[in-house]
């Protein structure tokens, strides 16, 4: 089955660069602070992503910056709890043809609009959100750090963090060794409290550099 999903991403991405060879972007570095429009990408498969994109967009619009989240869901249908969200938009795997290419009229939307920032705060590789990132409008896009593919103009290195978060986990467990093993709503825990803590390091680090950043 990996095979099979390698194979047809493999064919996606020689698609995407012949679309990418017909288009021609020259990037323009926006502060947060001189933006008028941002989009905003993620992952929102797990519901605890949501709730600090949710929270990261209200900071966003107190600053009167008009605000478009789009949200992947990695199942093939929506949560419950994204159901008539307004201002966020989502698609799902029902929404991607054979080779994973997300087709939806949200999405189509999102990648026309030119937002004066486009930020992707998703922490995996996922063909369909970096295909968006792709073919974007935004003149400027900022991120996560991913060697391949790379579709940013800045982008935030949060391996390290990665690693300090991971070596505090450690120092707590063996303060609270016990000889038994984590249950399964543990280890679930663990990995929510680890997802909120890259992604609000991503977001803060985002933050402080969009802020400092000077216009070409």
């Amino acid at each position: 089955m990996k095979f099979i999903d390698n194979t047809k991403i493999y064919i996606g991405n020689k698609l995407l660069q012949r679309k990418l060879k017909n288009i021609k972007r020259n990037p323009l570095v926006c502060n947060i602070n001189e933006a008028k429009t941002v989009g905003i990408i993620y992952n929102a498969t797990n519901t605890v992503s949501f709730e600090i994109i949710k929270d990261f967009t209200k900071t966003l619009i107190q600053k009167n910056i008009v605000v478009s989240a789009l949200g992947y869901v990695h199942s093939k249908k929506l949560i419950d709890h994204y159901l008539y969200r307004k201002g966020f938009d989502f698609f799902t795997k029902n929404n991607l043809n054979w080779y994973y290419r997300p087709e939806s009229d949200s999405v189509k939307e999102f990648i026309q609009k030119p937002f004066d920032i486009l930020i992707n705060l998703c922490l995996e590789t996922y063909y369909p959100i970096h295909y968006i990132l792709a073919l974007s409008a935004s003149p400027f896009k900022v991120g996560k750090f991913f060697a391949e593919p790379n579709y940013m103009d800045l982008m935030i290195d949060i391996e390290k963090e990665k690693e300090a978060i991971h070596d505090i986990k450690e120092e707590i467990s063996k303060d609270k060794k016990s000889g038994k093993k984590k249950n399964e709503l543990e280890e679930e825990i663990d990995k929510k409290v680890e997802l909120e803590l890259q992604l609000s390091f991503l977001i803060n680090q985002l933050m402080h550099y969009l802020t400092i950043i000077k216009r070409n």
